[in-house]
């Protein structure tokens, strides 16, 4: 069976056409990711691909990081969140502890639900619809999550949905169906990220659509979740956040279907983000607890994958001195290959010959109209306006709006993905090195040139400064990462200031040519396992700094369309068996979709047997299907024996796609 891998980062799109039975790839393409039509980057991939090759594929599988990316920029949809039960004065204790970054996008319908008992008065309901009018109407999805879910399976759930889908036609997503979890305002995180993430995930599947009915491609579609497992696009729609990093779990199949070592440190290197996963003993590391990216801590669960904001699109900004930011930005070398009329407004940057305080050689491209422009300032959008004509630097743009640049206020348009700030990026400064050679080098020279005068330096100096930034970003997160996978004292938490500045120590040492009275160092035995375009040009003195090697396979800079393709579908089930309270001689079985009684143990287990199968279905799955069970068992010592006390199950479906 030929099958076609395709993976959507937020600077490339990567294909791969793969030979499920030989295991081969038959051909492979890269095309840069269009943000403001993603259906002109998946379109200009295939034009790259062997047209014959491309017809013969049976089955079509995706990956993304759209959704890191949003979460790492802090973009999005507009989601709201209903906790049901949740006191007040809990979430305004910790809210900010999870993720959770406006209180305006939540709403509580207060009131006390036990284990026992989830009643609410039908007045409470009422003042809840005519709450939602409001609450609900302008946002793109809400999410519910209630007290003691697994308890009564959502019931409260299920109401809140069924008054919100009589007031709007839009997407209500039930928390208990995404983690049963305890901890409430950690179960609402996932949730929310959803509700803002399905807009994305729509448009990226939309998109896909469209694309293969220009070719005539009849393929389903299948997308990575976070665990390395497939689901369909029907499922994917409703629950997005299960991608949450399916882009770096695909990076993870690829290393691992690409090298033969049991042990390492994938490295996937992107333009928005580095992602770092573990492999032991040939099997990808799991999370325990639930996948966290950046601030917010969630239950979804999937392969243990750490990200940080760097990559290729990193923006090099500059105030005393030089610094890596922590936001993605167009190189400014990419902008002048799509606009030349760029590198006209570039060269007016030449008449500051000591440079300028303010980054007025960054650029703002328009890449969608106002959804509702009603909904934004009158600068807003006169902004979006004047960039419909093309791209503009930060100085013509408040030349053209008749405003100060120091006034010019483009954050929520750029938070909400309406427009793209261009500027100096390691991507520009590979140009300029000769490192990388695709787009419009006299761009980046330009820029950085503008930015050597502005802090006194040489063109040189600002390549290698750079550089260094990006290398020694690398090496901390990746000291960091390793002392929180191997040391239990650093796994919950960050380490701490000292500890940070040790590591910091560390890189500046090994990277010393002369060696001090007294050192130390971090090392590694793990080999390190570079992933994606620009990440061969960092890792190799990473490597060397950590004392072990760097091992870059090939087809890496399409290693995550390969683990796209070679996943399969799987869905598990965990069920918790009793002894029934009230008949001895019965089980009861809790799952996350009912209670039932058994006279039969074995019958109570093949209960979440069935309902994974009834998952797999439901995400895409074909049968015949192969299961495989997991339990835990608690027994209580007794005069005589054990008591039975319960059992955890865990049952996995794993099938291919429909």
């Amino acid at each position: 069976m030929i099958g076609l891998g395709i993976d959507t980062g937020g600077t490339c799109t990567d294909a791969v056409i793969y030979d499920l039975d030989t295991k081969e790839i038959l051909a492979s393409a890269k095309a840069l990711t269009t943000r403001e039509d993603l259906k002109l980057g998946i379109r200009n991939v295939f034009e790259k691909l062997p047209p014959g090759l491309l017809h013969s594929c049976e089955t079509l599988s995706l990956s993304t990081t759209l959704a890191t990316n949003a979460c790492v920029e802090n973009r999005g949809g507009k989601g709201r969140l209903v906790f049901i039960g949740l006191e007040r004065q809990t979430l305004e204790n910790s809210w900010q502890k999870y993720g959770y970054d406006r209180l305006e996008d939540i709403y509580l319908l207060e009131c006390r639900l036990t284990p026992s008992s989830a009643s609410i008065s039908d007045a409470a309901w009422e003042t809840f619809r005519e709450d939602m009018r409001e609450f609900a109407r302008d946002c793109d999805c809400v999410s519910i999550v209630q007290l003691f879910a697994r308890e009564h399976h959502g019931a409260q759930e299920k109401k809140a949905a069924g008054i919100i889908k009589e007031l709007f036609d839009m997407p209500v997503i039930l928390g208990h169906s995404l983690s049963p979890d305890r901890d409430i305002l950690q179960r609402g995180t996932g949730p929310l990220l959803n509700a803002r993430l399905i807009p994305l995930i729509q448009e990226f599947l939309e998109a896909m659509k469209q694309v293969l009915s220009d070719y005539h491609l009849d393929l389903p579609l299948l997308i990575m979740r976070s665990d390395g497992n497939l689901m369909s696009g029907k499922y994917t729609c409703l629950h997005p956040v299960e991608t949450l990093l399916c882009g770096p779990a695909a990076s993870v199949m690829g290393a691992r279907h690409l090298t033969d070592v049991p042990g390492a440190v994938v490295v996937d290197m992107g333009g928005t983000t580095t992602d770092v996963s573990i492999i032991r003993d040939g099997v990808p590391l799991f999370t325990e607890g639930g996948i966290q990216i950046e601030k917010w801590k969630t239950f979804v669960k999937g392969l243990y994958v750490d990200t940080f904001a760097l990559g290729g699109d990193t923006a090099v900004r500059f105030e005393q001195s030089l610094f890596l930011d922590t936001c993605r930005i167009l190189p400014l070398c990419s902008l002048a290959s799509r606009f030349p009329e760029v590198l006209k407004q570039l060269q007016e940057l030449d008449r500051y010959e000591k440079g300028h305080p303010m980054p007025v050689h960054e650029f703002f491209l328009l890449l969608k109209e106002l959804p509702e422009p009603a909904a934004y300032t009158e600068m807003e959008r006169k902004i979006c306006q004047t960039l419909k004509e093309g791209p503009l630097s930060l100085e013509n743009l408040g030349r053209a709006l008749g405003r100060d640049i120091y006034a010019l206020k483009t954050e929520r348009l750029e938070q909400e993905g309406i427009i793209l700030r261009s500027g100096l990026t390691p991507t520009d400064i590979m140009h300029i090195r000769g490192d990388f050679s695709e787009y419009c080098r006299e761009a980046s020279v330009r820029a950085a040139s503008f930015v050597a005068r502005s802090l006194g330096l040489t063109v040189d100096e600002i390549c290698d400064r750079v550089y260094d930034l990006v290398e020694k970003r690398l090496y901390c997160n990746l000291v960091r990462i390793l002392l929180q996978v191997e040391h239990h004292f650093f796994q919950k938490d960050e380490p701490g200031a000292q500890m940070a500045a040790l590591i910091k120590k560390s890189y500046e040492l090994a990277k010393a040519k002369e060696k001090p009275l007294f050192s130390f160092a971090f090392t590694s035995e793990l080999p390190l396992i570079g992933i994606g375009a620009p990440v061969h040009i960092f890792l190799e003195p990473v490597a060397r700094m950590l004392g072990t090697k760097a091992l870059i396979p090939g087809h890496a800079a399409v290693a995550n369309a390969v683990g796209a393709i070679v996943g399969n579908l799987s869905s598990s089930v965990t069920a918790q068996i009793y002894p029934d309270p009230e008949y001895p001689d019965r089980f009861q079985t809790i799952t996350p979709a009912d209670t039932q009684r058994f006279t039969d143990y074995e019958e109570a287990r093949e209960q979440t047997k069935l309902l994974s199968r009834e998952f797999l279905l439901e995400k895409g799955g074909k049968e015949p299907f192969s299961f495989t069970f997991r339990q835990k068992r608690k027994d209580a010592p007794a005069a005589e024996g054990t008591i039975f006390l319960s059992t955890s199950v865990t049952a996995t479906a794993t099938g291919k796609s429909v």
